[in-house]
């Protein structure tokens, strides 16, 4: 699936068919930022960052762990 607007059951079939993968890994980051858990969603963007096939996909991970560093640094480290 190359839709960048996945939704509902297509984002859940995507993320079971591949765990390991860019969609499922960035969607567990994003979850675990809207937490405040910035240590465990910088794991996993990095990891998102590696498997990344696309150039926008790999901008956006960039983006996220830079941003999961400053609120790290900002807000201290929050781990539950």
């Amino acid at each position: 699936m190359n839709n960048a607007a996945l939704k509902g059951d297509q984002l859940t079939h995507q993320i079971e068919n591949k765990p390991n993968g860019y969609m499922a890994l960035a969607t567990r980051a994003a979850e675990l930022e809207r937490e405040g858990r910035y240590i465990a969603a910088l794991d996993l963007w990095k990891a998102a960052l590696m498997v990344a096939k696309n150039a926008l996909n790999r901008e956006w991970a960039k983006g996220r762990v830079n941003l999961c560093c400053t609120c790290i640094h900002r807000f201290g480290k929050r781990e539950a």
